[in-house]
């Protein structure tokens, strides 16, 4: 006899239900191993006004959003927006290695940057400091750097 509880279950039992939201926020919060109340101190909230966001009795504000999404190590579209966040999944690099080698990595990085000058001058900045770091590490970039810091350079929203 199995016991674990369903969703009706808890819900009968007291156990509110979480939102979709608060599914993505639950999800990410054990990928990382945090417990809710350091979410929420990292987040600069409650664990109050947490779980009643994640049970979708308050709305998610966008500043919390980017909190948390910060704190999660995620993009907040991921939060916001059920199709993004299954459709899109980001992939956290755990060395530079894999950050400059995996697919797009750095091109979907220079995506939310602004599309002004000072977004082009953010994309120089992180491609010298990750050319700086190769360098003292004898890694060979890949050929994907080059292609992009010749974007930047020219001009062409890399």
């Amino acid at each position: 006899m199995s016991t674990e509880l369903d969703d009706d279950e808890l819900t009968r039992a007291g156990f509110p239900e979480l939102s979709p939201l608060g599914t993505r926020i639950e999800l990410r919060r054990l990928e990382r191993r945090m417990s809710k109340r350091t979410l929420a101190q990292r987040a600069g909230t409650s664990r109050q006004q947490l779980w009643r966001v994640m049970t979708g009795k308050s709305e998610l504000t966008s500043s919390l959003c980017a909190r948390l999404a910060e704190v999660l190590e995620i993009d907040g579209r991921a939060l916001r927006d059920a199709t993004f966040a299954t459709s899109a999944p980001v992939h956290i690099c755990e060395t530079l290695e894999d950050y400059i080698a995996g697919p797009n990595g750095l091109a979907r990085t220079f995506e939310t940057f602004p599309i002004t000058s000072d977004g082009r001058r953010l994309k120089r900045v992180l491609l010298d400091a990750i050319e700086d770091i190769a360098m003292a590490r004898s890694l060979k970039l890949p050929q994907v750097i080059f292609d992009l810091r010749r974007a930047v350079v020219n001009d062409d929203h890399a």
